[in-house]
């Protein structure tokens, strides 16, 4: 006789919801009225461990719920979703890390080579010693180039010993005739375009030397002065082939003599035979055989070439046009006792006190356009230096712990920031941005580079002490120095985003960029391109 069951009967729990991801469970079946036997028990996986009796099972995290209650596809979905938001994270911060370097065309017009590894010499040497100056000891050289155009600099050697690069006294007599040459050097190549010696141009054959070199009609021309302790030459030379196409012919010339040129504006001074008077003399670089003006004036009158005008200052300022060569009044008195700076048809100099010879400095700067009329004058604390920068005139105050921005229109003040005691401020050949390069002279000497917009630091460059930038190109600065008796001169890349040092290259002799080029000379009197 089967026994009876007195408990109360309760239907079965129905399953709970399916995981996709768990097999699937029991399913329930339909009561029969039969006596149900209990279900085995599912053992416990060995990954699990046993629940303590008395104890509550850990409740599952809201958004393990929620996952758990999503839908196979809508998973797959934000899985995606989440891919992406990771990606474009990595990639956001790839952007705000990434270098940042200029895009504006070259300043001055010469592409400057980046060279972001340690340099090597190209293929090519040229021999500057023995084409510049025959039989002078390499040591007792220094060469300096004019850069005429992309990949071509006209090159003239000079004594190291006058220009105080060398301590050796054997350099004090060097061979007559060894800074007569002019060569035209392309940069890229090593060759050598043309040599000319101005010991032929002038009547004594003996002790000639080259004073002056720049470019004229478009660097088509180089306008060439030379001379001896008793005579001189002014000359144009072709930069196709090196043939003189003018001259004023041979001149009488003395330590008094006084000599500016710009564009086709050649001005000259000299006093004359008896000493009484100083003359001075407007000539055309594409005529200097003819004299378009000549007139009297103090030795110490500001002199400056416009191009196409001559300023003469004494009582007051003229201007002398080139076309017509008729003196007329230019502006007030301009002071070039701490220089002046020239951009375009505008001279930038310290505003003045006082008339004629007895003018001085008063305090700010002014810009003059070339007809004499005063665009701006600025605040008189700015008493220090300046120099010309690729968008700003960089002024600094009279302690010269503060640079300042002027903006070369209107002489309104773009940025203003203090500074710590520096050498160098201002822009370098090549460079593809706005910024304004200051050095430091601290006892860690730095590039700063300053935003040329905002005057904000962009980066710091670690240089040695006495350093000046000397060129920059796309994404690489390079910073000169030159040993206690400017032997060894050296040269530091660095990199125009961060800062960053690349190397350091140390010559025997003299490096430089010229056309573009990272140019060393060694103690052999070789020049090699750097690359």
């Amino acid at each position: 006789m089967s026994q009876i069951d007195h408990r109360p009967w309760t239907p079965p729990r129905p399953p709970g919801p399916a995981s996709p991801w768990s097999p699937p469970l029991p399913t329930a079946q339909p009561s029969t009225g039969a006596q149900e036997l209990p279900a085995p028990r599912l053992a416990t996986p060995p990954s699990a461990p046993p629940r303590r009796p008395g104890r509550r099972a850990p409740r599952r995290g809201r958004i393990a719920g929620l996952w758990s209650r999503t839908s196979l596809p809508r998973r797959i979905l934000l899985s995606y979703v989440a891919l992406a938001a990771v990606i474009a994270a990595v990639v956001g911060v790839g952007v705000v890390v990434q270098p940042s370097y200029g895009t504006l065309s070259p300043w001055s017009g010469v592409r400057v080579d980046d060279v972001r590894a340690s340099p090597t010499p190209r293929a090519w040497a040229v021999d500057l010693a023995s084409t510049l100056a025959p039989g002078a000891p390499a040591e007792c050289l220094r060469f300096t180039a004019v850069d005429v155009s992309q990949d071509l600099a006209a090159v003239r050697a000079d004594s190291a010993w006058n220009s105080g690069f060398s301590d050796d006294a054997s350099c004090s007599i060097v061979p007559s005739g060894y800074k007569s040459r002019v060569a035209l050097l392309d940069t890229a190549t090593g060759a050598v375009r043309w040599v000319h010696d101005t010991a032929n141009d002038v009547d004594a054959r003996s002790g000639v030397a080259i004073s002056w070199v720049s470019t004229t009609g478009s660097g088509t021309r180089l306008l060439v002065r030379s001379g001896t302790d008793t005579s001189s030459v002014v000359e144009t030379l072709s930069t196709i082939t090196g043939q003189v196409l003018g001259s004023t012919g041979t001149q009488s010339w003395s330590g008094d003599d006084r000599f500016t040129a710009n564009g086709d504006v050649v001005a000259m001074g000299r006093r004359t035979g008896d000493g009484l008077e100083y003359i001075y003399e407007l000539r055309d670089s594409r005529a200097l055989s003819r004299v378009v003006w000549q007139g009297t004036a103090n030795e110490t009158a500001t002199l400056i070439a416009l191009d196409d005008r001559l300023l003469l200052g004494d009582r007051g300022t003229l201007q002398i046009p080139l076309a017509t060569g008729t003196p007329r009044p230019w502006s007030g008195p301009v002071n070039t006792a701490l220089g002046y700076a020239l951009r375009g048809d505008v001279v930038f100099a310290a505003r003045t006190r006082g008339s004629g010879v007895t003018t001085s400095a008063a305090g700010g700067f002014s810009a003059v356009d070339k007809t004499g009329r005063v665009l701006w004058s600025s605040d008189l604390d700015l008493r220090g230096s300046f120099s010309v920068g690729r968008d700003c005139l960089v002024v600094t105050n009279l302690r010269g712990d503060r640079l300042t921005c002027l903006d070369y229109r209107t002489g309104a003040v773009r940025w203003s920031r203090d500074t710590e005691s520096y050498s160098y401020a201002g822009s370098a050949v090549g460079q593809r941005t706005d910024d304004v390069y200051t050095v430091s002279t601290n006892d860690e000497p730095q590039v700063v580079a300053l935003d040329g917009g905002t005057g904000r630091v962009r980066f710091h460059a670690d240089v040695p002490a006495g350093s000046y930038v000397v060129a920059a190109g796309h994404t690489v600065g390079y910073a000169l120095t030159y040993g206690a008796t400017g032997a060894r001169t050296t040269v530091v890349a660095f990199d125009l985003s961060s800062g960053r040092r690349l190397w350091a290259h140390t010559s025997q002799l003299q490096l430089g960029v010229w056309g573009g080029h990272v140019i060393d000379v060694g103690l052999d009197g070789l020049a090699r391109r750097l690359g």
